[in-house]
C-alpha cells in the first residue's frame, strides 16, 4: 500500500501573502488543523510551505503583532516535508517521523499538490496492514500445529 491510496485530496490552501486573519478564518470555519501554502500566481502549485493553527498562535505571540497585521508568509512553516503518492506506508510514516511533523502536502512527479497525508490516515492503514500480518501468522501457526 502507498500514500497514493491514502491522501486526502484538494487540501484546503492559502496563498503567502493573505492576511493571516483569513487563513485563521479558514482554519475555522473548514475544521481542519493545516493549510497548504501557495505562491500567488504559481500555475504548478508547489507547496511552498504549511500553516497550521500552532503556527499562527505561536506566530502571533513571537511577533506580538495583531492577526491582521501579520501575513501567512510571516509565520508558516517554509519547504514543508512532501510526499510523493508512490511512497509506501512505512517511509511516509518514517518521513513524518524524521521531520517531527503530523501531516504533509502529497505532490505528483512534477511537484504539483495533489492532497494532504496525515497521521489519521496512515494509522487505520498500518492497523489494517498489522492485522493481516496477524492472521497470516495464525493461519502458519495452525497448519504448523496440524503437522
Amino acid at each position: 500500500m502507498n500514500i497514493g491510496d491514502l491522501y486526502t485530496p484538494q487540501p484546503q490552501s492559502v496563498f503567502q501573502d493573505e492576511p493571516l486573519a483569513d487563513a485563521a478564518r479558514i482554519l475555522c470555519h473548514r475544521h481542519v488543523g493545516a493549510l497548504v501554502v501557495l505562491k500567488r500566481g504559481e500555475a504548478l502549485r508547489r507547496p511552498i510551505g504549511i500553516l497550521t493553527d500552532r503556527d499562527i498562535v505561536r506566530g502571533e505571540f513571537r511577533r506580538g503583532a495583531d492577526l491582521y497585521l501579520l501575513t501567512v508568509a510571516d509565520v508558516m512553516t517554509p519547504d514543508p516535508l512532501v510526499l510523493r503518492t508512490e511512497l509506501g506506508l512505512a517511509e511516509a510514516i518514517e518521513a513524518l517521523n524524521a521531520r517531527s511533523v503530523r501531516r504533509a502536502p502529497v505532490i505528483d512527479a512534477s511537484g504539483a499538490l495533489l492532497g494532504i497525508i496525515t497521521l489519521d490516515d496512515l494509522l487505520p492503514a498500518l492497523a489494517r496492514e498489522l492485522m493481516t500480518l496477524a492472521g497470516l501468522m495464525g493461519a502458519q501457526a495452525g497448519r504448523e500445529g496440524r503437522h
